[in-house]
């Protein structure tokens, strides 16, 4: 018979987010970006699971593509009708999220022009491997990098207007920031708060359990009259369960078995202090923000005690060192590297977007006491 007279608390391992693997696999035509090669989808899913970064993404996205690209962002590019600007749009928020974004182009016969373009998800790219000229030659598409032999890779020429016929008409143009010692992939911009992400996402979905689940546990049940079998644990269990858990009873509880020596123990839990968690999420909000580099919460409409005399000025200061710092050099590289590639497509033009305007009334307290709206306006761009 087992000695069960010693026991082993399971519980979820969680593991802090580590730095991409990149490897090169024998047999496989495509680099490994992950361990798993999937190391996007990870990217994918804190965007997904977080609140406060998913909102950083977005603003930051909006801040980008502004009012869309002057003169042409009406422009038809593809068979499917999209414009340029939605196109634009699609890479500007990869290239946030990512790091980097792609597009397959599509060459006429003759190889003088780019006659369509398509938005590829970033995730679902991965890159050849260097040749002897240390260039990478081939890029790989599919919709299903988890399961790639379901759904095997295409292989695509690298954009390359020297080698753009025949087999060669669709390319992708993989774009992407520079990361030292990495010759394939990017790392996002706020690489070094993905932790703090991650635990954004997994506080909410604590309290979300928490409730679903009668909060916090609220006993812990001790039977020492001897070990049942597992089926005898688990009925045992299930009938407490039955009888006290749930959103409408008691919270959970947990339960043990040991040898004989004392009658039925019942020991309450204390609650978990609440003001723990409070500060937790001030602080993983505050991190979360400056890794992105946004200085002020209310840009994403959060408001806070700053300092400031009122929120009209302390959104003045902050939006313009955000314009400054985070949205024009991001929408200086993508506006570079895009229009590059629509010069092929017949538009050479220096590409512009006309920045998002925020309006601002000031509040003006008259004789009485009450406010009255200014009528001048203040306007951001």
């Amino acid at each position: 018979m087992r000695d069960n007279s010693q026991y082993e608390v399971l519980g979820q391992k969680f593991e802090a987010l580590q730095l991409p693997i990149i490897r090169d696999i024998r047999g496989k035509d495509w680099v490994y970006f992950g361990e798993e090669n999937l190391y996007p989808q990870v990217l994918l899913d804190l965007y997904n699971n977080s609140a406060m970064h998913h909102t950083c993404v977005q603003a930051i996205k909006d801040g980008v593509i502004g009012e869309g690209i002057e003169v042409i962002g009406n422009e038809i590019v593809n068979k499917h009708g999209e414009t340029v600007d939605e196109v634009f749009e699609k890479i500007s928020q990869d290239y946030i999220i990512f790091g980097g974004y792609a597009l397959n182009l599509v060459w006429n016969r003759e190889g003088t022009r780019i006659v369509e373009m398509y938005h590829l998800p970033f995730n679902n790219v991965r890159s050849g491997k260097l040749d002897e000229d240390d260039k990478v030659i081939e890029y790989y598409y599919t919709s299903h990098w988890a399961q790639y032999r379901k759904y095997p890779p295409r292989a695509h020429r690298a954009f390359d207007p020297l080698y753009n016929k025949g087999d060669n008409a669709s390319q992708i143009y993989y774009c992407y920031n520079y990361t030292p010692g990495n010759d394939y992939y990017p790392l996002p911009d706020y690489v070094g708060g993905l932790n703090d992400i991650q635990l954004d996402g997994r506080i909410s979905k604590f309290h979300n359990a928490n409730i679903s689940n009668g909060l916090a546990p609220s006993l812990f049940i001790q039977f020492r009259n001897g070990i049942p079998t597992p089926e005898a644990r688990r009925d045992i269990y299930n009938e407490i369960q039955d009888t006290f858990a749930g959103e409408d009873k008691a919270g959970r509880f947990f339960l043990s078995f040991s040898d004989p020596g004392k009658e039925l123990q019942v020991t309450p839990i204390t609650a978990a202090n609440d003001q723990y968690y409070i500060t937790l999420e001030e602080r993983v909000s505050s991190r979360i923000l400056t890794a992105h580099r946004i200085t002020s919460p209310l840009l994403l409409g959060i408001k806070d005690a700053s300092g400031f005399s009122n929120n009209a000025d302390e959104i003045l200061v902050a939006y313009d060192h955000f314009e400054a710092t985070v949205v024009q050099p991001k929408r200086k590289k993508l506006l570079t590297t895009f229009g590059y590639i629509l010069r092929y497509m017949g538009w050479n033009i220096t590409l512009t977007i006309k920045p998002n305007q925020i309006l601002i009334q000031d509040l003006n307290v008259n004789e009485s006491g009450s406010t009255e709206t200014a009528t001048e306006t203040q306007i951001i761009e």
